[in-house]
């Protein structure tokens, strides 16, 4: 008994081990190595980054920074109270620095008298009263001040920006089945009848533009184009060139400060893609009251087309008291209520550290499946796509083309193929305030595409054709969060059927009786797919050294799991010891 016991123990080692060598090894050990040496090398390259050379960063063009700035900081900076009365401008300006630690250079062209009452001003500060008031331009340099006259002067700037033109479009469509009809009666007496399907689209496109031409109109509109004025824009080298007078120079100066801080925000954009099979008691939808606190008003939150209003403060809802009637053959809307009764999709705006604590929560609703947790970052206003799937090309046209010769006629047919993506789609595109309040447009999308035989007769040619039935389940929106914040986006739910079939062996295949050894099962299950999307703004190198070393984190996940021990065998359960 124990020979038998041992051979069939060495053939069950035998089994496993030719199904562990023919395995698929999804992830390979030397991947993973690749991505983490990569990652290590980022993260210590962020530490460990070093300022430019003062002989390097002396010979770049400055950036943009108003003469205000670069006024010499004095220590405990002097204030009094100076009056004067048709003084000669230069007479006026060398005597302003008499007895102090700065120094001062006047043009020869400058001229004129200067009239003035300050009280508790300091010398950059009356330098910047006689500039505003009677345009006597002043530049700090190393040696001390300079003061131009007020006329027309170049000044090169430096903008950081790509010479790209990048154009972007969203767009959802919804049909519904109704029709609308019209007849109209002509003059003749005739009359002509239309009819076409109801139905919504929502479109999204984001315009051609050049940002170099805006740029170069926008200035141009501030300097204005006569006397001597030009405007110059370079978008290779990113240069600017402004001629123009010393107070116009300065509005451009501040007005190209602003739009290249604007420009250049960016935003770091994590979302994920989760699909909650409902528990029996939730198969009207997850319960999204039941996840958020009562009392907490850190959300926001907005419904498209429908749905369920969450509560407010006091986990009261906002529309409690209010009367309408929910019929749907007799519907009229509750008083307050920002959404129609049934159906329809709602984003949610949430203060939560991370995703894992909502994903916890969702969990109490039904089994939780991630689907995709893609992450991007992106500029201020420049569109984001996140595609992951395939796509299959599919019959979408056909004709024919009939070819006569002497003799015969062939029948030729063109068929015209399209491609159709299956996967998961996101796209995203990020307007990033001052306060780093982030407005987002979403577009998710998760399509499966299957094949769809259909028959299909061209003149005397039939043939089977393989036809595209597409399965969609997207949204469209505009939703507003903190930098931090999770947004949710909730409410697309589907409903699928699992039919499975069972027979005995042999008997289940007899002609007849064949059918009482078969077993049929049919499950439905409903599900809803959830995406949440965290954005962050990126405002130094802290925000990026921090998702490196997440991506590091998982990384180190993903080689933990692989070098962990494999569990006990089972073979220890399947035969027991002797003795026992």
């Amino acid at each position: 008994m124990r020979k038998i016991r041992s051979q069939v123990k060495s053939g069950i080692f035998l089994v496993l081990f030719i199904l562990t060598g023919c395995q698929d090894q999804t992830v390979r050990q030397d991947v993973v190595d690749s991505v983490e040496d990569v990652v290590n090398e980022s993260v210590s390259n962020n530490a460990n980054q070093d300022s430019l050379p003062d002989s390097v960063a002396n010979s770049l063009i400055p950036t943009i920074n108003l003469d205000t700035a670069n006024v010499p900081e004095i220590k405990d900076e002097e204030r009094f109270d100076i009056s004067v009365n048709a003084v000669a401008a230069d007479q006026f300006f060398l005597s302003l620095v008499d007895g102090t630690d700065y120094n001062m250079v006047i043009h020869p062209e400058v001229s004129g008298s200067v009239t003035l009452n300050l009280r508790n001003v300091t010398i950059p500060e009356v330098l910047e009263a006689a500039r505003d008031v009677y345009g006597f331009e002043f530049i700090s340099t190393q040696y001390g001040f300079q003061v131009l006259p007020g006329r027309l002067r170049a000044r090169i700037y430096q903008i950081n920006y790509l010479n790209i033109e990048r154009t972007g479009s969203s767009q959802t469509s919804v049909s519904s089945g109704s029709l609308t009809a019209s007849n109209t009666v002509n003059e003749d007496g005739t009359s002509t009848s239309t009819g076409g399907a109801a139905g919504t689209e929502i479109r999204t496109e984001q315009a051609l533009t050049s940002f170099w031409t805006e740029l170069q109109e926008s200035v141009t509109a501030i300097v204005g184009a006569g006397d001597g004025r030009s405007v110059v824009v370079n978008p290779q080298s990113g240069v600017v060139v402004v001629r123009a007078l010393p107070n116009e120079l300065r509005e451009v100066e501040a007005y190209l400060q602003a739009t290249q801080l604007i420009v250049q925000r960016q935003v770091i954009l994590e979302a994920k893609f989760i699909e909650v099979s409902l528990n029996e008691k939730y198969q009207s939808g997850i319960n999204w009251s039941s996840l958020l606190t009562p009392g907490n008003n850190s959300f926001t939150a907005s419904n498209i087309g429908g749905g369920t209003v969450l509560v407010n403060e006091g986990g009261v809802s906002g529309i409690s008291g209010n009367t309408g009637n929910l019929d749907p053959e007799n519907f009229s809307a509750i008083s307050g209520a920002a959404a129609t009764a049934f159906g329809g999709v709602f984003s949610l705006a949430v203060n939560l550290g991370d995703f894992n604590a909502f994903i916890e929560l969702l969990k109490t609703q039904g089994n939780v499946q991630v689907l995709s947790s893609p992450r991007v970052a992106t500029m201020n206003n420049q569109k984001a796509v996140i595609k992951v799937g395939s796509d299959e090309y599919f019959v979408t046209d056909i004709s024919t083309n009939n070819v006569t010769t002497t003799t015969t006629t062939t029948i030729q047919p063109d068929i015209e193929l399209t491609p159709f993506f299956s996967g998961i789609a996101l796209d995203v595109t990020p307007q990033i305030s001052q306060e780093d309040d982030v407005t987002l447009h979403v577009h998710p999308s998760i399509s499966e595409v299957v094949d769809q035989q259909k028959t299909v007769t061209v003149g005397n040619v039939t043939q089977q054709l393989p036809l595209a039935l597409s399965t969609v389940r997207e949204s469209d929106s505009i939703v507003r969060a903190r930098s931090g914040q999770v947004i949710v986006i909730g409410g697309l739910m589907q409903e699928t059927t699992n039919d499975q079939d069972a027979k005995t062996p042999f008997l289940g295949d007899l002609p007849g009786i064949g059918s009482l050894f078969n077993h049929k099962k049919q499950e439905s299950v409903k599900s809803e797919l959830v995406i949440l999307l965290k954005p962050v703004v990126v405002k130094s190198s802290d925000e990026w050294n921090d998702e490196l070393l997440k991506t590091r984190g998982n990384v180190k996940g993903l080689r933990d799991v692989m070098n962990q021990p494999p569990p006990e065998s089972f073979l220890d359960d399947l035969f027991a010891k002797e003795g026992t």
